[in-house]
């Protein structure tokens, strides 16, 4: 079974607002074993929304809307759709009861215009949205399956998962598919696709790859009702996690950052950082993660060289011989963080992240990221593109990665 998805709203189009629905939907429709044919961006326009309509009416088998349901003159999506296939538009009464209930707990009376946000496409079923004022609709056309829901994603996400999801999985019946990612770091793209063709003849599900930065997730996809599609993906992922080992880090939900802590919370190591050109953003990932404070200790952002003098208590003369960006430098940086903070572990990150400050010898997007730990300290040196938040961003990800693969490689060799 298809679905179209129609996403509404002048603001999507000029990138206003990221269209983020988009990709919730996408997900949630796949776990119910059903595929997105198409999914489109259009104006809040008459002609055009009736137009996306009817080609979408001629495809799939579901056609989903997002926006375009509030109260004023260029929220349309409903009087369109009723246009489009020559139905009428009725006034939902406990709706309106509800509305206006909504504006008198707040002491205010409703505006005139949201009366039209208890209007409903006669024939159609309402989907009470208990987090604001548009509700959403869902009614059959001529074996079609239309559902029309709010724009705000934390609006439409409650109302799908509460309402809509529960009613589709009963329409689509039979046929409950299931999508699992595995998530790689340490290795690109094409190398990893590469690895996966040399297996030879894919008889297993269809594998998706996203590259995100450093990392890259594959989705597997599986198919047919729920017992055969959890085999499938079950068998798959074995045969991956057997081909790229600890390339895989985990899976679904799981960050690099989450998976590091779990790592250094089991193992009970204590980690610090000196950040030069990643300018806070590893500490920033680290701390984001619930429990941190069990492992992490702290973070020197050096970023000028009076603060990797006076601070971390760098040699001025070791500074003017190698450079602030160089190997010997990052490796001062990870010993000082380790002996200033007392920890198990400490990385040193320096770079130029652009877009100025390159050279021939040192060109942007050069960094070096050194770890020490209580018997050595080693460094390694990156060539990174993209811009200045891109190189900042992969940087922290090889940092947490040599972070991760520095405990696996202690545990093993403890084993």
């Amino acid at each position: 079974m298809q679905a179209d998805l129609i996403c509404i709203g002048n603001e999507l189009l000029t990138g206003l607002i990221e269209n983020s629905n988009a990709g919730f939907l996408a997900r949630r429709l796949w776990s119910l074993g059903i595929e997105v044919r198409e999914s489109v961006v259009v104006a809040d326009d008459m002609e055009t929304i009736s137009n996306a309509l009817q080609r979408a009416f001629a495809r799939s088998e579901i056609i989903i809307f997002t926006g375009g349901l509030g109260p004023t003159d260029d929220d349309i999506t409903r009087e369109a759709v009723a246009n489009t296939l020559g139905l009428k538009l009725v006034l939902d009464k406990n709706w309106l009861k509800k509305l206006e209930g909504f504006f008198n707990k707040r002491g205010l009376k409703m505006p005139e215009n949201n009366r039209k946000q208890a209007l409903l496409i006669e024939g159609a079923t309402l989907i009470e949205n208990q987090g604001g004022t548009a509700p959403g609709a869902i009614f059959e056309r001529d074996g079609r399956l239309i559902v029309m829901l709010p724009g705000p994603p934390n609006e439409l996400k409650p109302i799908f998962d509460r309402s809509v999801g529960p009613f589709l999985k009963e329409f689509n019946r039979g046929n409950l598919s299931r999508l699992k990612t595995l998530k790689c770091c340490g290795i690109g793209e094409s190398t990893l696709e590469d690895k996966i063709k040399a297996l030879g003849d894919w008889d297993l599900p269809p594998i998706s790859y996203v590259a995100k930065g450093y990392e890259v997730h594959l989705q597997i996809k599986g198919k047919g009702n729920a017992v055969e599609a959890a085999a499938a993906i079950e068998k798959a992922e074995n045969r991956l996690t057997e081909l790229l080992g600890d390339y895989i880090y985990g899976s679904n939900d799981d960050t690099l950052a989450g998976k590091v802590a779990e790592l250094l919370t089991n193992h009970n190591l204590s980690l610090s950082l000196a950040e030069s050109c990643s300018g806070g953003l590893l500490s920033s990932m680290v701390t984001d993660i619930p429990g941190s404070s069990v492992f992490y200790k702290g973070a020197m952002i050096a970023y000028s060289g009076e603060v990797k003098i006076g601070n971390l208590g760098l040699r001025k003369e070791l500074l003017e011989k190698e450079g602030q960006v160089s190997q010997a430098v990052a490796i001062a940086m990870a010993k000082a963080a380790r002996a200033l903070f007392h920890t198990d572990l400490a990385v040193g990150i320096t770079g130029i992240a652009g877009p100025d400050g390159g050279s021939a010898q040192k060109p942007v997007g050069l960094v070096y990221i050194a770890l020490a730990n209580a018997r050595e300290c080693y460094c390694k040196k990156l060539n990174l593109g993209g811009g200045r938040r891109a190189v900042k961003e992969r940087t922290a990800q090889m940092a947490l990665d040599i972070i991760r693969r520095e405990v696996l490689d202690s545990s093993t060799n403890k084993g």
